[in-house]
């Protein structure tokens, strides 16, 4: 019965986490957010403040388990300044490989110094030159950036090569590339941590670690363009990108919503702290199920032993017995035979018949001197 229950609830949990699973499921199975909460939580956030839902782009990524929250992900915005991230992992990998160090000049800059005044302060007259130097053509080097993402060929628009237009959903791979392997892109996230430090993701979120990167572009049709993607250093970090058109204030707008995010991802811990407790907790009521199973084979397997070696003793010693009884009947007293009359020795015999002689020897001559007295 205690089996049966355990089950139960094991198959509970598990349709409890499959209703909740976001658009992206978690790597490891385990899904920690609620999308129709974090999707009422922005809708309500857009109305507020008089938003337009369209001109909006969310990526969020729950770095401990994989989940990930999209909202307008595929809607291609004019990249500005954040461009430049692909553009100097590009080189960064380069480092990483040997082909350059941080003292190799790169179109006459010093890679360690091209570093710091693109990602920290959006040099943009360096980030063309760094370009020129990865390809002969910016489509061309825009054409690199494709292998941080996991997205098909099809997926691109046009303007991706051509303006460097991106989405939330290809800039936010971009920063999960480099979360995931810094080691792959020495000195990016340094640089990043330096950037706008009062400004965008860090205006509500000045207490924690933000590797950011800003993009702010108006256009000739005056289409303002605001950007900001990065990794936020929560317990359980968080990467965000938020990107923006024509949004009123919209510095005020991405840090807002980055304090959104953040706030939520409390909420993440806590579910993650719960199903980790129960996991743990089946986990171990599993395991000791197992072991008393074990034990029980193992005094099963004790008794049964125990039976073999008893049956194999008694069989031997009644083998033992009957390969005695031949050995002990032939060495048994042969029957005795009946008791007959004690028969004289040969010394009595003897001396019986020397007087039975001589009592007839007497006889015959008593009778012969009888005869001879007649006669006369």
């Amino acid at each position: 019965m205690k089996r049966c229950l355990l089950s139960l609830l094991a198959l509970l949990l598990c349709l409890s986490l499959a209703v909740c699973e976001p658009a992206e499921a978690a790597a490891d199975g385990v899904s920690v957010l609620d999308r129709d909460e974090m999707q009422a939580l922005l809708d309500d956030y857009i109305s507020s403040h008089r938003l337009n839902p369209d001109k909006i782009s969310i990526g969020y990524i729950y770095t401990e388990t994989g989940d990930s929250f999209y909202y307008n992900e595929d809607t291609w915005y004019y990249s500005a300044s954040m461009y430049k991230v692909p553009v100097m992992m590009l080189l960064a990998e380069k480092e990483y490989a040997g082909e350059l160090t941080r003292d190799t000049k790169v179109m006459g800059l010093k890679l360690g110094y091209a570093e710091d005044a693109i990602l920290t302060h959006s040099n943009n007259e360096f980030a063309h030159m760094m370009m020129a130097a990865l390809a002969p053509s910016e489509p061309e080097c825009r054409e690199l950036y494709k292998k941080f993402v996991d997205l098909p060929d099809d997926y691109y628009d046009p303007d991706f090569l051509m303006y460097s237009y991106f989405t939330a959903r290809f800039m936010t791979g971009v920063m999960q590339t480099l979360y995931n392997e810094p080691e792959r892109f020495p000195n990016i996230i340094d640089c990043l941590l330096n950037a706008q430090p009062e400004h965008y993701f860090r205006r509500q979120l000045g207490e924690y670690q933000i590797a950011q990167k800003y993009g702010s572009f108006k256009d000739n049709s005056w289409r303002d363009f605001n950007h900001t993607t990065g990794i936020i250093y929560l317990p359980h970090p968080i990467i965000l990108t938020v990107m923006t058109q024509d949004a009123p204030e919209p510095e005020s707008v991405i840090g807002d919503l980055a304090k959104l995010f953040a706030d939520y991802t409390g909420k993440a811990d806590e579910r993650l702290e719960t199903l980790r407790a129960e996991e743990a907790r089946l986990a171990a009521e599993e395991e000791a199920r197992r072991e008393a199973e074990r034990q029980e084979q193992e005094r099963a397997a004790a008794e049964e032993e125990a039976a073999r070696l008893a049956a194999e003793e008694g069989a031997a010693r009644r083998a033992a017995e009957e390969q005695a009884r031949p050995a002990a009947e032939a060495e048994a007293p042969a029957t005795a035979a009946p008791e007959l009359p004690v028969q004289p020795d040969g010394a009595a015999q003897r001396l019986r018949l020397y007087v039975l002689a001589g009592a007839a020897a007497v006889l015959l001559a008593s009778l012969l001197a009888a005869l001879l007295r007649r006669r006369k």
